[in-house]
Protein backbone atom coordinates (compact mmCIF):
# COMPACT_ATOMS: atom_id res chain seq x y z
CA UNK A 1 0.00 0.00 0.00
CA UNK A 2 2.74 2.38 0.98
CA UNK A 3 4.72 1.53 -2.14
CA UNK A 4 1.68 2.21 -4.34
CA UNK A 5 1.13 5.61 -2.63
CA UNK A 6 4.76 6.59 -2.99
CA UNK A 7 4.78 5.56 -6.65
CA UNK A 8 1.59 7.61 -7.28
CA UNK A 9 3.07 10.71 -5.70
CA UNK A 10 6.21 10.35 -7.79
CA UNK A 11 4.12 10.11 -10.95
CA UNK A 12 2.19 13.26 -9.97
CA UNK A 13 5.42 15.15 -9.30
CA UNK A 14 6.79 14.12 -12.67
CA UNK A 15 3.59 15.19 -14.37
CA UNK A 16 3.61 18.54 -12.56
CA UNK A 17 7.22 19.10 -13.54
CA UNK A 18 6.43 18.13 -17.14
CA UNK A 19 3.49 20.55 -17.30
CA UNK A 20 5.58 23.36 -15.77
CA UNK A 21 8.52 22.83 -18.08
CA UNK A 22 6.22 22.45 -21.08
CA UNK A 23 4.43 25.69 -20.12
CA UNK A 24 7.74 27.48 -19.58
CA UNK A 25 9.11 26.22 -22.88
CA UNK A 26 5.84 27.11 -24.56
CA UNK A 27 5.91 30.63 -23.11
CA UNK A 28 9.50 30.93 -24.16
CA UNK A 29 8.59 30.07 -27.74
CA UNK A 30 5.66 32.51 -27.64
CA UNK A 31 7.93 35.18 -26.17
CA UNK A 32 10.47 34.78 -28.96
CA UNK A 33 7.69 34.74 -31.53
CA UNK A 34 6.33 38.05 -30.15
CA UNK A 35 9.76 39.64 -30.41
CA UNK A 36 10.26 38.35 -33.93
CA UNK A 37 6.81 39.59 -34.96
CA UNK A 38 7.53 43.00 -33.39
CA UNK A 39 10.72 43.31 -35.45
CA UNK A 40 8.86 42.28 -38.63
CA UNK A 41 6.16 44.88 -37.97
CA UNK A 42 8.78 47.57 -37.31
CA UNK A 43 10.33 46.87 -40.71
CA UNK A 44 6.91 47.52 -42.22
CA UNK A 45 6.64 50.72 -40.10
CA UNK A 46 3.62 49.27 -38.29
CA UNK A 47 4.87 50.62 -35.00
CA UNK A 48 1.61 50.52 -33.05
CA UNK A 49 1.22 46.79 -33.81
CA UNK A 50 4.87 46.27 -32.88
CA UNK A 51 4.22 47.90 -29.50
CA UNK A 52 1.32 45.49 -28.97
CA UNK A 53 3.68 42.54 -29.62
CA UNK A 54 6.24 43.90 -27.15
CA UNK A 55 3.52 44.32 -24.53
CA UNK A 56 2.40 40.70 -25.12
CA UNK A 57 6.00 39.56 -24.68
CA UNK A 58 6.24 41.43 -21.38
CA UNK A 59 3.13 39.63 -20.14
CA UNK A 60 4.79 36.28 -20.86
CA UNK A 61 7.96 37.27 -19.01
CA UNK A 62 8.68 40.08 -16.60
CA UNK A 63 9.08 43.47 -18.25
CA UNK A 64 12.68 44.40 -18.87
CA UNK A 65 14.39 47.74 -19.38
CA UNK A 66 15.49 46.67 -22.85
CA UNK A 67 11.93 45.97 -24.03
CA UNK A 68 10.62 49.17 -22.41
CA UNK A 69 13.23 51.17 -24.38
CA UNK A 70 12.20 49.43 -27.62
CA UNK A 71 8.59 50.44 -26.98
CA UNK A 72 9.70 54.04 -26.37
CA UNK A 73 11.60 54.07 -29.68
CA UNK A 74 8.51 52.82 -31.53
CA UNK A 75 6.46 55.69 -30.09
CA UNK A 76 9.09 58.09 -31.38
CA UNK A 77 9.27 56.38 -34.78
CA UNK A 78 5.54 56.85 -35.34
CA UNK A 79 5.70 60.50 -34.28
CA UNK A 80 3.88 60.15 -30.96
CA UNK A 81 5.77 62.74 -28.92
CA UNK A 82 3.59 62.38 -25.85
CA UNK A 83 3.79 58.59 -25.94
CA UNK A 84 7.58 58.72 -26.31
CA UNK A 85 8.23 61.16 -23.46
CA UNK A 86 5.66 59.50 -21.19
CA UNK A 87 7.30 56.11 -21.78
CA UNK A 88 10.79 57.38 -21.02
CA UNK A 89 9.54 59.14 -17.88
CA UNK A 90 7.83 55.89 -16.85
CA UNK A 91 11.09 53.97 -17.38
CA UNK A 92 12.99 56.44 -15.17
CA UNK A 93 10.28 56.23 -12.54
CA UNK A 94 10.44 52.40 -12.56
CA UNK A 95 14.15 51.73 -13.03
CA UNK A 96 15.68 54.93 -11.67
CA UNK A 97 17.78 57.40 -13.71
CA UNK A 98 19.01 54.92 -16.34
CA UNK A 99 21.66 56.59 -18.48
CA UNK A 100 20.08 55.66 -21.81
CA UNK A 101 16.60 56.83 -20.83
CA UNK A 102 17.88 60.09 -19.33
CA UNK A 103 20.09 60.81 -22.36
CA UNK A 104 17.25 60.09 -24.79
CA UNK A 105 14.79 62.27 -22.92
CA UNK A 106 17.24 65.17 -22.50
CA UNK A 107 18.18 65.07 -26.18
CA UNK A 108 14.51 65.00 -27.19
CA UNK A 109 13.62 67.96 -24.96
CA UNK A 110 16.58 69.92 -26.38
CA UNK A 111 15.58 69.22 -29.98
CA UNK A 112 11.82 69.60 -29.74
CA UNK A 113 10.93 71.72 -26.70
CA UNK A 114 11.99 74.91 -24.97
CA UNK A 115 14.94 75.16 -22.61
CA UNK A 116 12.43 75.73 -19.81
CA UNK A 117 10.88 72.28 -20.42
CA UNK A 118 14.30 70.62 -20.22
CA UNK A 119 15.12 72.63 -17.12
CA UNK A 120 11.89 71.66 -15.35
CA UNK A 121 12.57 67.98 -16.08
CA UNK A 122 16.14 68.11 -14.77
CA UNK A 123 15.26 70.14 -11.69
CA UNK A 124 12.52 67.62 -10.87
CA UNK A 125 14.92 64.72 -11.47
CA UNK A 126 17.59 66.32 -9.28
CA UNK A 127 15.11 66.79 -6.45
CA UNK A 128 14.27 63.07 -6.62
CA UNK A 129 17.83 61.78 -7.15
CA UNK A 130 20.12 64.45 -5.64
CA UNK A 131 23.10 62.08 -5.22
CA UNK A 132 23.06 60.49 -8.68
CA UNK A 133 26.18 61.51 -10.66
CA UNK A 134 24.48 61.40 -14.05
CA UNK A 135 21.60 63.57 -12.84
CA UNK A 136 23.96 65.97 -11.06
CA UNK A 137 25.97 66.39 -14.25
CA UNK A 138 22.90 67.26 -16.29
CA UNK A 139 21.54 69.51 -13.54
CA UNK A 140 24.76 71.55 -13.56
CA UNK A 141 24.12 72.39 -17.21
CA UNK A 142 20.75 74.03 -16.52
CA UNK A 143 20.84 75.40 -12.98
CA UNK A 144 22.32 78.63 -14.31
CA UNK A 145 19.67 79.10 -16.99
CA UNK A 146 17.98 82.47 -16.75
CA UNK A 147 15.63 84.77 -18.54
CA UNK A 148 15.56 88.54 -18.61
CA UNK A 149 12.29 90.28 -17.97
CA UNK A 150 11.07 92.70 -20.59
CA UNK A 151 11.82 96.08 -19.05
CA UNK A 152 14.52 98.74 -19.10
CA UNK A 153 15.32 101.45 -16.56
CA UNK A 154 18.24 103.69 -15.73
CA UNK A 155 19.27 101.78 -12.59
CA UNK A 156 18.00 99.17 -10.12
CA UNK A 157 19.34 98.79 -6.59
CA UNK A 158 19.64 95.70 -4.40
CA UNK A 159 16.36 94.02 -3.42
CA UNK A 160 15.37 94.08 0.23
CA UNK A 161 12.23 92.13 1.04
CA UNK A 162 9.70 92.63 -1.75
CA UNK A 163 11.10 95.75 -3.36
CA UNK A 164 14.14 97.48 -4.84
CA UNK A 165 14.80 101.15 -5.47
CA UNK A 166 14.95 101.93 -9.19
CA UNK A 167 15.90 105.06 -11.11
CA UNK A 168 14.36 106.51 -14.23
CA UNK A 169 15.10 109.94 -15.69
CA UNK A 170 17.13 110.84 -12.63
CA UNK A 171 14.27 110.16 -10.20
CA UNK A 172 13.75 107.19 -7.87
CA UNK A 173 10.85 104.87 -7.05
CA UNK A 174 10.19 101.27 -5.96
CA UNK A 175 9.59 98.13 -8.04
CA UNK A 176 8.70 94.58 -7.01
CA UNK A 177 10.43 91.32 -8.00
CA UNK A 178 8.29 91.05 -11.15
CA UNK A 179 9.53 94.44 -12.30
CA UNK A 180 6.14 96.07 -11.64
CA UNK A 181 6.24 99.67 -10.44
CA UNK A 182 5.06 100.02 -6.83
CA UNK A 183 6.04 103.64 -6.20
CA UNK A 184 6.55 105.86 -9.25
CA UNK A 185 10.00 107.33 -9.84
CA UNK A 186 9.19 110.89 -8.73
CA UNK A 187 11.57 111.30 -5.76
CA UNK A 188 15.12 112.61 -5.58
CA UNK A 189 16.06 109.77 -3.24
CA UNK A 190 14.55 106.73 -1.50
CA UNK A 191 15.93 104.71 1.42
CA UNK A 192 14.34 101.27 1.86
CA UNK A 193 15.52 98.23 3.84
CA UNK A 194 12.55 95.87 3.57
CA UNK A 195 11.56 96.10 7.23
CA UNK A 196 8.48 98.33 7.02
CA UNK A 197 6.54 98.85 3.79
CA UNK A 198 4.55 101.66 5.39
CA UNK A 199 7.59 103.69 6.47
CA UNK A 200 9.61 104.23 3.30
CA UNK A 201 11.98 107.18 3.44
CA UNK A 202 11.88 109.61 0.51
CA UNK A 203 13.42 112.94 -0.39
CA UNK A 204 11.48 115.40 -2.54
CA UNK A 205 13.53 118.50 -3.29
CA UNK A 206 14.42 119.87 0.16
CA UNK A 207 11.86 117.82 2.13
CA UNK A 208 12.45 114.37 3.68
CA UNK A 209 9.52 112.28 4.93
CA UNK A 210 7.96 108.79 4.98
CA UNK A 211 5.50 107.29 2.49
CA UNK A 212 3.72 103.94 2.38
CA UNK A 213 3.99 101.45 -0.49
CA UNK A 214 1.24 103.31 -2.36
CA UNK A 215 3.31 106.48 -2.28
CA UNK A 216 1.06 108.25 0.23
CA UNK A 217 2.79 110.44 2.79
CA UNK A 218 2.39 108.93 6.28
CA UNK A 219 4.82 110.93 8.44
CA UNK A 220 6.99 114.03 8.19
CA UNK A 221 9.41 115.34 10.84
CA UNK A 222 8.60 118.70 12.36
CA UNK A 223 12.08 119.94 11.50
CA UNK A 224 13.67 120.04 8.08
CA UNK A 225 16.46 117.53 7.41
CA UNK A 226 18.93 117.38 4.53
CA UNK A 227 19.03 113.59 4.74
CA UNK A 228 16.81 110.97 6.33
CA UNK A 229 17.86 107.30 6.43
CA UNK A 230 15.87 104.12 7.00
CA UNK A 231 14.12 103.37 10.27
CA UNK A 232 16.10 100.52 11.81
CA UNK A 233 16.10 99.38 15.45
CA UNK A 234 14.00 102.43 16.33
CA UNK A 235 16.68 104.78 15.06
CA UNK A 236 16.89 106.93 11.92
CA UNK A 237 20.16 108.46 10.81
CA UNK A 238 19.57 112.06 9.71
CA UNK A 239 21.50 115.15 8.63
CA UNK A 240 20.76 118.69 9.73
CA UNK A 241 22.83 121.82 9.18
CA UNK A 242 25.64 119.72 7.74
CA UNK A 243 25.91 117.36 10.73
CA UNK A 244 24.61 113.82 11.31
CA UNK A 245 22.73 112.46 14.30
CA UNK A 246 19.86 110.08 15.03
CA UNK A 247 16.09 110.38 15.53
CA UNK A 248 13.86 107.85 17.27
CA UNK A 249 10.78 106.28 15.66
CA UNK A 250 8.70 109.31 16.70
CA UNK A 251 11.08 111.61 14.85
CA UNK A 252 12.50 113.07 18.06
CA UNK A 253 16.24 113.69 18.27
CA UNK A 254 17.85 110.80 20.14
CA UNK A 255 21.59 111.15 19.49
CA UNK A 256 23.11 114.60 19.08
CA UNK A 257 23.80 115.98 15.62
CA UNK A 258 27.55 116.26 15.96
CA UNK A 259 28.96 113.83 13.37
CA UNK A 260 30.28 114.15 9.82
CA UNK A 261 28.85 110.80 8.75
CA UNK A 262 26.56 108.07 10.12
CA UNK A 263 25.34 104.58 9.14
CA UNK A 264 22.07 102.82 9.91
CA UNK A 265 21.84 100.75 13.09
CA UNK A 266 21.93 96.98 12.90
CA UNK A 267 22.67 94.54 15.72
CA UNK A 268 22.77 97.45 18.19
CA UNK A 269 25.72 98.92 16.28
CA UNK A 270 26.27 101.87 13.95
CA UNK A 271 29.33 103.74 12.71
CA UNK A 272 29.78 107.52 13.00
CA UNK A 273 32.42 109.82 11.56
CA UNK A 274 34.16 112.70 13.28
CA UNK A 275 36.50 114.69 11.08
CA UNK A 276 38.29 112.05 8.98
CA UNK A 277 37.95 109.14 11.43
CA UNK A 278 35.22 106.61 12.19
CA UNK A 279 34.09 104.87 15.39
CA UNK A 280 31.36 102.41 16.44
CA UNK A 281 28.51 103.42 18.76
CA UNK A 282 25.56 101.70 20.45
CA UNK A 283 21.90 102.78 20.31
CA UNK A 284 22.40 105.12 23.25
CA UNK A 285 25.08 106.95 21.31
CA UNK A 286 27.88 105.61 23.54
CA UNK A 287 31.23 104.85 21.93
CA UNK A 288 32.07 101.18 21.45
CA UNK A 289 35.43 102.05 19.91
CA UNK A 290 37.53 105.20 19.62
CA UNK A 291 37.68 107.31 16.45
CA UNK A 292 40.58 105.39 14.96
CA UNK A 293 39.33 104.03 11.64
CA UNK A 294 39.96 105.67 8.27
CA UNK A 295 36.93 104.06 6.67
CA UNK A 296 34.03 101.68 7.36
CA UNK A 297 32.47 99.28 4.82
CA UNK A 298 28.73 99.93 4.46
CA UNK A 299 26.30 97.53 2.74
CA UNK A 300 23.18 98.16 0.64
CA UNK A 301 21.09 98.46 3.81
CA UNK A 302 23.22 101.40 4.88
CA UNK A 303 24.58 99.34 7.79
CA UNK A 304 28.09 98.24 8.72
CA UNK A 305 27.48 95.32 11.11
CA UNK A 306 26.30 91.88 9.93
CA UNK A 307 26.71 88.76 12.02
CA UNK A 308 28.44 90.82 14.71
CA UNK A 309 31.41 91.79 12.51
CA UNK A 310 32.45 95.02 10.76
CA UNK A 311 35.03 95.79 8.07
CA UNK A 312 37.28 98.72 9.06
CA UNK A 313 40.20 100.40 7.31
CA UNK A 314 43.36 101.58 9.01
CA UNK A 315 45.97 103.06 6.74
CA UNK A 316 45.78 101.03 3.51
CA UNK A 317 44.59 97.80 5.14
CA UNK A 318 41.09 96.51 5.68
CA UNK A 319 40.54 94.14 8.59
CA UNK A 320 37.55 92.45 10.21
CA UNK A 321 36.59 93.38 13.79
CA UNK A 322 33.73 92.52 16.14
CA UNK A 323 31.38 95.04 17.69
CA UNK A 324 33.85 95.78 20.48
CA UNK A 325 36.70 96.58 18.11
CA UNK A 326 38.56 93.28 18.55
CA UNK A 327 40.21 91.70 15.50
CA UNK A 328 38.48 88.73 13.88
CA UNK A 329 41.03 86.63 12.04
CA UNK A 330 44.50 87.82 11.11
CA UNK A 331 44.30 88.54 7.37
CA UNK A 332 44.17 92.07 5.95
CA UNK A 333 42.98 93.10 2.48
CA UNK A 334 43.40 95.91 -0.04
CA UNK A 335 39.65 96.40 -0.50
CA UNK A 336 36.41 94.80 0.72
CA UNK A 337 32.64 94.78 0.31
CA UNK A 338 30.58 94.74 3.49
CA UNK A 339 28.64 91.60 4.36
CA UNK A 340 25.13 91.79 2.93
CA UNK A 341 23.67 88.80 4.79
CA UNK A 342 25.03 85.80 6.67
CA UNK A 343 26.82 84.75 3.46
CA UNK A 344 30.39 85.50 2.43
CA UNK A 345 31.97 88.93 2.00
CA UNK A 346 33.96 89.91 -1.11
CA UNK A 347 37.60 90.86 -0.47
CA UNK A 348 40.45 92.03 -2.70
CA UNK A 349 44.14 91.24 -2.52
CA UNK A 350 46.73 92.03 -5.21
CA UNK A 351 43.94 93.35 -7.48
CA UNK A 352 42.01 90.05 -7.41
CA UNK A 353 38.80 89.31 -5.56
CA UNK A 354 37.70 86.34 -3.44
CA UNK A 355 35.48 85.72 -0.41
CA UNK A 356 35.76 85.29 3.35
CA UNK A 357 33.32 84.02 5.97
CA UNK A 358 32.34 85.84 9.16
CA UNK A 359 35.19 84.21 11.06
CA UNK A 360 37.66 85.84 8.68
CA UNK A 361 38.54 82.61 6.83
CA UNK A 362 39.28 82.87 3.12
CA UNK A 363 36.75 80.43 1.64
CA UNK A 364 37.08 81.29 -2.09
CA UNK A 365 40.50 82.26 -3.41
CA UNK A 366 41.11 85.75 -4.83
CA UNK A 367 40.92 85.05 -8.57
CA UNK A 368 38.17 87.35 -9.93
CA UNK A 369 38.55 90.76 -11.60
CA UNK A 370 35.83 92.11 -9.30
CA UNK A 371 33.16 90.75 -6.98
CA UNK A 372 30.30 91.70 -4.67
CA UNK A 373 29.27 89.98 -1.46
CA UNK A 374 26.97 86.95 -1.32
CA UNK A 375 23.23 87.13 -0.77
CA UNK A 376 20.77 84.22 -0.92
CA UNK A 377 23.48 81.76 -1.94
CA UNK A 378 24.93 83.64 -4.93
CA UNK A 379 27.46 86.40 -5.53
CA UNK A 380 28.11 88.61 -8.57
CA UNK A 381 31.64 88.15 -9.99
CA UNK A 382 33.47 89.73 -12.91
CA UNK A 383 35.52 87.78 -15.46
CA UNK A 384 36.65 88.88 -18.90
CA UNK A 385 35.16 92.30 -18.32
CA UNK A 386 31.62 91.00 -17.73
CA UNK A 387 29.57 89.95 -14.69
CA UNK A 388 27.93 86.64 -13.80
CA UNK A 389 27.11 84.72 -10.60
CA UNK A 390 28.82 82.00 -8.57
CA UNK A 391 27.34 79.84 -5.82
CA UNK A 392 28.96 79.08 -2.47
CA UNK A 393 30.89 76.17 -4.03
CA UNK A 394 32.54 78.64 -6.44
CA UNK A 395 30.58 77.16 -9.35
CA UNK A 396 29.82 79.68 -12.12
CA UNK A 397 26.06 79.28 -11.95
CA UNK A 398 25.25 82.13 -14.35
CA UNK A 399 27.68 82.88 -17.16
CA UNK A 400 29.38 86.27 -17.30
CA UNK A 401 27.07 88.03 -19.76
CA UNK A 402 26.34 91.36 -18.06
CA UNK A 403 27.96 94.78 -17.90
CA UNK A 404 27.06 94.98 -14.21
CA UNK A 405 25.08 92.90 -11.72
CA UNK A 406 23.68 93.16 -8.22
CA UNK A 407 22.83 90.60 -5.55
CA UNK A 408 20.12 87.95 -5.91
CA UNK A 409 16.97 88.27 -3.84
CA UNK A 410 15.17 85.37 -2.17
CA UNK A 411 13.07 84.84 -5.34
CA UNK A 412 16.31 84.27 -7.32
CA UNK A 413 15.81 87.50 -9.23
CA UNK A 414 18.62 90.02 -9.62
CA UNK A 415 19.12 93.42 -11.29
CA UNK A 416 21.56 93.23 -14.24
CA UNK A 417 22.82 95.74 -16.78
CA UNK A 418 22.70 95.05 -20.53
CA UNK A 419 23.74 97.58 -23.15
CA UNK A 420 23.66 100.39 -20.65
CA UNK A 421 20.15 99.66 -19.37
CA UNK A 422 19.07 97.79 -16.24
CA UNK A 423 16.62 94.93 -16.29
CA UNK A 424 15.81 91.88 -14.12
CA UNK A 425 17.36 88.44 -14.53
CA UNK A 426 15.37 85.50 -13.18
CA UNK A 427 17.24 82.27 -12.40
CA UNK A 428 14.92 79.71 -13.98
CA UNK A 429 15.93 76.55 -12.09
CA UNK A 430 14.47 77.97 -8.88
CA UNK A 431 11.01 78.82 -10.28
Amino acid sequence: MKKSLTLGMAVLLVLAWYVTVSSWLGNGVKYENCLAEAKRLEEKELYLDAITQYEEAMKLKSATLELELLVAEDYRAMGDSKGYTNKLNSIISTYGPDERAVNLLCDYYKENYSKERLMRFLVSLHEKYPNDELVAGYYDTVKGMYREKYMSVQDIGVYHGKYAVYMQNGKKGLMNTDGDIVVEAVYDDIAYNGNNDDRITVKDKDRCYFVNKKGYKVQEPEESYEYLGVLSQKRVAAKKAGKYGYLNENMKEQIAFSYDGATAFKEETAAVKQGEKWALINRKGELKTEFIYDDIAINSLGACSVGGVVWVKQGKEWRLINGEGENVGTEVYDDVCAFETDGYSAVCKYERWGFVDQQGNLVIECTYQDAKSFANGFAPVKQGGLWGYIDTENYLAVSCDFEDARQMNSKMTAPVCHQGNWTLMELQAFH
